[in-house]
C-alpha cells in the first residue's frame, strides 16, 4: 500500500514522523549529561563511604520525673560498748554491793528489849467521836496537851496494845512505866497491864495507871503489879464507865477513884484533873511542874 502524499495530512504525519527519532535522540543524549554529572564514574577504585553520620533521628519526648521518695527517719545510734572491765572494777563493784548490804542490815536491827535507858510514857485514845476535837491529836485535846506537856511520851489509839507493849519492854526494867488512857484508851491502859502481869512478860510493874472514864467490861479490878492507880469518872457517864476502881491487891496497889460531874468528853479537858495527873507523873519520874505562857504543864527536872 502506498503513501497519499497528495493530500495536506498525509504530508504533516510523514514529517512528524521524521522528527521524532531526532527528538528522541536528543532527548537522551541530555540525560545522559545529566547522569555523568550526577552519578560516580564507572572507577573500579570507587568505595561507598558509610563513615558519615546519618543524620540525627528525632528525639523520643521525655517522660515526666517521679516525685522523690520522702527520706526515712535515721536509726538511732547505738550506745558505746562498755569499757572492759578490769579486776579492780570487780572488787570495787563488790565493795560497794557489800556496803549497801550491811547499811540494810543496819537498818533491820531493832531496838532489843530492856536497852532503853528512859521510861515509858505512854498516852492512849479513846475513840474521835467521843472525844473533844484537837489539831494535834486528830480529835483528843486534853490527852494530846497532857502528851505534850511530858517531854519524851508517845501518844497511841486505843486499838494498839501490842505495838504499846512492844515498845514498853524495849524499856530498862529499872525505868518506870506509866499508862495515861482515857474513854477506850482507859480500858486499853488496864488490858495492857493485865498483859504485863504475866509469866510471859516477867510481871513487868506499872508504875502509874491513869484512867479517865474508861469504857469497857471487867476493867474495875487494877492487877498486882501497878503500883499506883488513879481512876477519874463522870457521875454522868453511866454507860460510858465502870464505875470506882478496887485493886486486886491492896498492899501491892494504891488506888485512888475521883467522881467528876464533868461529861465524858470534858474530863480530859478539865485543869484540875490534868493537874492531878501532872502531879503523879512527877512524883513518880521526880519531876518538878512548870508553866508555859499559855498555861500549858510541863515537867522538869
Amino acid at each position: 500500500m502506498k503513501t497519499d502524499l497528495t493530500t495536506l495530512g498525509s504530508y504533516a504525519q510523514t514529517q512528524a514522523r521524521k522528527m521524532v527519532p531526532t527528538e528522541q535522540a536528543k532527548t537522551k543524549e541530555a540525560l545522559a549529561g545529566a547522569s555523568e554529572k550526577l552519578l560516580p564514574k564507572n572507577d573500579p577504585d570507587y568505595k561507598l563511604d558509610l563513615s558519615s553520620k546519618s543524620p540525627a533521628s528525632p528525639s523520643a519526648p521525655s517522660l515526666p520525673s517521679l516525685p522523690s521518695m520522702p527520706s526515712l527517719p535515721s536509726a538511732p545510734s547505738l550506745p558505746d560498748a562498755k569499757p572492759e572491765l578490769k579486776a579492780s572494777d570487780f572488787v570495787k563493784e563488790e565493795i560497794k554491793d557489800e556496803a549497801k548490804e550491811e547499811v540494810k542490815e543496819v537498818a533491820k536491827v531493832e531496838v532489843k528489849e530492856g536497852t532503853v535507858k528512859k521510861p515509858a510514857i505512854i498516852f492512849i485514845k479513846g475513840l474521835d467521836v467521843l472525844s473533844s476535837p484537837s489539831k494535834s491529836e486528830s480529835g483528843y485535846a486534853g490527852v494530846g496537851r497532857l502528851a505534850d506537856s511530858v517531854k519524851g511520851s508517845r501518844i497511841y489509839g486505843w486499838d494498839q496494845q501490842d505495838e504499846i507493849i512492844k515498845e514498853i519492854k524495849k524499856v530498862a526494867l529499872n525505868q518506870p512505866v506509866i499508862l495515861v488512857g482515857h474513854s477506850f484508851g482507859g480500858d486499853s491502859a488496864v488490858e495492857i497491864a493485865n498483859k504485863l502481869d504475866s509469866l510471859e512478860h516477867g510481871f513487868r510493874p506499872v508504875d502509874l495507871l491513869v484512867t479517865m472514864d474508861s469504857v469497857g467490861f471487867n476493867n474495875d479490878i487494877i492487877p498486882q503489879n501497878v503500883r499506883k492507880h488513879l481512876n477519874i469518872f463522870g457521875e454522868k457517864s453511866l454507860f460510858l464507865n465502870d464505875g470506882p476502881h478496887v485493886a486486886r491487891r491492896h498492899e501491892m496497889t494504891d488506888v485512888k477513884n475521883i467522881l467528876s460531874p464533868l461529861e465524858h468528853t470534858d474530863l480530859d479537858d478539865d485543869k484540875g484533873n490534868q493537874y492531878e495527873i501532872v502531879k503523879l507523873i512527877q512524883d513518880t519520874l521526880g519531876k518538878q511542874i512548870s508553866y508555859s505562857s499559855s498555861g500549858v504543864f510541863r515537867l522538869e527536872k
